[in-house]
C-alpha cells in the first residue's frame, strides 16, 4: 500500500506559492527566513531555478520536503468562493484561506479515491420552484422549494451538518489561524464544499451552514465577491430554510414575548437573535419592537452566549472516514505523510468537527433522532 500518489522528480514551483501563502508570508518574509534575496524567491516560484534549496524552504514554511515535489495543487480562484462575513479581508488573508482550502481539497481527493460517499444532490436555482408570491423575496421561495424537494416538511432540521453531508456536501473546519472568517463555500470538480468556524456557537454554525447552502443553490457559477446583495439573499434563505413560515407561524397565538422566543429558538434549534429576525421578517414584530429586542438581547449578553445552548453538531462522515481509514491502516500521520501535508494543517480541518480522533476499532456513536446520516463505503 503506497503512502503517496504520483510525484514528479522535479521541484514544483506552484506548490511553493501555495505553502508560502498558507503561512501568510510575503516573498520578502520567506527570503529573510531562507537567508536569500526576494529575487531568489521570485525565481523559485517562477520556475526559473531547477533545484532550489528544498530543505531550507521546507524548514522555513514547516512543510515536508515531499510536498514540493508533488503534482500541481488544486487551483481555487477567489471569485469562485462565497464568504460568510461581510467584513473586509486583506488579500494576504484571502490567499491564506484559499491556500489552506487547496490543501484540504487534496485530502478530499484522497477520500474520494478510497471511499464512496453520498452522491451530490444540491439543486441549482433553475431546479427550484419559480416564485409564486411576488411580495416575498425569491430566496424564501428557493428555501421552501428545497425543503419540498428534500421532503423536510415544515419541521425543524435536527442536524444541519448531517443533512448537508447526506446530500454530498463536504464540510470541514477552518484552521486555527483563520478564525476571523465565519464560513465560506464553493464548488470544485462537481463537489460542493463548506468550511465553517467551529469556535462559534452551535446555533451560529447551523445558521452558517444554511447560509452557505443558500450560496451553493442560488449562486453556483456566480462571482459573489462578498457582495452585500448576495450575502443578504443567503441570509434570507437560511432564515426561511431553518424556520419555515408554515411551521413557525402556527406556533404563535399572540404578540411574542421573551418566553416565546426562548421556547421557539429551542424548538427550531436556532439562536434567539435569529428567531427575532425571522419574526420581524414575517411581520410579527414591528421595526421598533425588533430594534428593542436586539438592544435587550445585547444587554443580556445573548450576542456571545445564550441560555440553553446547543452542542456543536459533529461530522458523521469524517468520523466514519477516520474509523474506516484506521481499519485500513491509514492513521492520520500516515495520511499526512502520503499527501505531504503537515499533520497540524490536516487535523485542524477534521477534528474541530469530530471532537477527538476515533480509536482503532471504535464505531462513532450517533444520536437516535439526528435525521439523515451520510453512508460511507469503501471503493
Amino acid at each position: 500500500m503506497s503512502d503517496g500518489g504520483s510525484q514528479p522528480d522535479a521541484f514544483n514551483p506552484g506548490r511553493l506559492r501555495v505553502a508560502r501563502e498558507r503561512r501568510g508570508l510575503t516573498k520578502d518574509a520567506l527570503a529573510r527566513h531562507c537567508a536569500v534575496s526576494r529575487r531568489a524567491v521570485t525565481d523559485w516560484e517562477g520556475g526559473r531555478v531547477e533545484a532550489p534549496p528544498i530543505d531550507r524552504i521546507a524548514a522555513a514554511l514547516e512543510f515536508p520536503q515531499s510536498f514540493f515535489v508533488r503534482d500541481d495543487a488544486e487551483d481555487l480562484p477567489a471569485d469562485s468562493v462565497s464568504f460568510r462575513a461581510l467584513t473586509a479581508m486583506s488579500q494576504r488573508q484571502l490567499r491564506k484561506v484559499l491556500a489552506n482550502a487547496a490543501l484540504v481539497l487534496e485530502f478530499a481527493g484522497w477520500l474520494d479515491e478510497r471511499y464512496r460517499t453520498p452522491a451530490v444532490d444540491i439543486p441549482s436555482i433553475e431546479d427550484l420552484t419559480v416564485s409564486q408570491h411576488e411580495s416575498e423575496p425569491s430566496p424564501v421561495d428557493a428555501a421552501a422549494a428545497l425543503r419540498a424537494i428534500w421532503g423536510l416538511g415544515a419541521k425543524p432540521v435536527k442536524d444541519m451538518l448531517a443533512l448537508l453531508e447526506s446530500r454530498g456536501v463536504y464540510v470541514f473546519g477552518l484552521a486555527d489561524d483563520e478564525r476571523e472568517v465565519d464560513a465560506f463555500s464553493f464548488w470544485q470538480g462537481g463537489r460542493p464544499y463548506v468550511f465553517v468556524n467551529v469556535t462559534k456557537s452551535a446555533e451560529r454554525v447551523r445558521f452558517d451552514l444554511a447560509h452557505e447552502l443558500g450560496h451553493l443553490c442560488m449562486h453556483r457559477g456566480v462571482p459573489t465577491c462578498r457582495n452585500r446583495r448576495f450575502e443578504l439573499a443567503a441570509n434570507i434563505f437560511a432564515s426561511a430554510f431553518l424556520m419555515p413560515s408554515e411551521g413557525l407561524l402556527p406556533q404563535l397565538t399572540a404578540a411574542p414575548q421573551l418566553v416565546d422566543v426562548l421556547r421557539l429558538k429551542r424548538h427550531w434549534r436556532v439562536s434567539a437573535l435569529a428567531m427575532v429576525r425571522r419574526l420581524h421578517q414575517l411581520g410579527r414584530l414591528s421595526d421598533w419592537q425588533y430594534r428593542s429586542w436586539l438592544i435587550d438581547f445585547s444587554r443580556r449578553g445573548y450576542r456571545t452566549s445564550e441560555p440553553d445552548g446547543l452542542a456543536l453538531e459533529q461530522s458523521s462522515l469524517l468520523r466514519q472516514v477516520l474509523t474506516l481509514a484506521r481499519e485500513d491502516g491509514w492513521t492520520l500521520p500516515r495520511i499526512s505523510r502520503g499527501l505531504g501535508i503537515p499533520a497540524a494543517d490536516l487535523s485542524s480541518a477534521l477534528f474541530g468537527l469530530t471532537i477527538t480522533p476515533v480509536p482503532a476499532g471504535a464505531r462513532p456513536a450517533l444520536p437516535a433522532d439526528a435525521g439523515p446520516r451520510p453512508q460511507l463505503r469503501r471503493v
